[in-house]
């Protein structure tokens, strides 16, 4: 199911049934693909998704389809990344400055599409490093590229509290099946045909809008 996370009202857009034995990352690609092509009323900025979708190839596809992934990363290793410089990445893309300290994110250039980041501890009003590795009054600066690691170096790196605070809203699509699932029965059909499933799922996903229209208008 793909609903709605920019709202309070965590309506549903579009359903897709697949085999139970088919992985979550495999149904998003269908289910991307076929909503893409029928939605043409407006465009899909961002996209929330579990650790399930964390793989390259579903960065390159939402990449590809000019959608920024905000997916909860499967941390694979507890090995860091070395770089080029005494610099190194951790596992969850982190830039480690030379005494192991994470860098803070200090913001998104467009034009370099490179994200920066920041000595943690020169972002004060002095550098408190007792061993700092740059001579710079602003402190040691590292850059991370999109292109280099889609999956590690999001635009929105994932240490930041922007990208918490819209990762919370994932759980709308949560409230909207548990509303479908439990409040409208939907399990209880029965049914042996795949289009008798979809006919009582369309019918329950236009009362989802309806009802809300009721309760607001009982609270107004």
């Amino acid at each position: 199911m793909i609903s709605t996370s920019d709202s309070h009202y965590d309506l549903p857009l579009y359903p897709r049934l697949h085999p139970a034995s088919r992985h979550d990352s495999v149904s998003l690609v269908a289910s991307s693909i076929e909503f893409s092509q029928r939605y043409t009323l407006g465009t899909i900025e961002k996209i929330l998704l579990d650790a399930a979708h964390d793989a390259e190839p579903i960065y390159e596809l939402l990449e590809h389809q000019n959608v920024e992934p905000f997916i909860d990363l499967n941390v694979r290793t507890k090995k860091n990344f070395s770089t080029e410089s005494d610099i190194q990445i951790s596992p969850t893309g982190v830039p480690l400055c030379p005494i192991g300290k994470e860098m803070k994110p200090n913001g998104f250039d467009k034009s370099q599409n490179r994200q920066k980041w920041r000595c943690p501890l020169a972002c004060g009003t002095k550098n408190t490093c007792s061993t700092p590795c740059s001579k710079a009054k602003y402190g040691r600066t590292f850059h991370t590229f999109k292109q280099d690691n889609l999956r590690l170096f999001t635009k929105t790196p994932r240490s930041s509290e922007k990208w918490k605070l819209i990762y919370k809203r994932r759980t709308s699509v949560e409230r909207s099946n548990k509303r479908e699932k439990v409040d409208y029965h939907l399990e209880t059909g029965r049914h042996h045909s795949t289009k008798m499933w979809y006919i009582r799922l369309y019918s329950i996903m236009m009362c989802q809008p309806l009802m809300l229209g009721t309760v607001v208008k009982k609270r107004n």
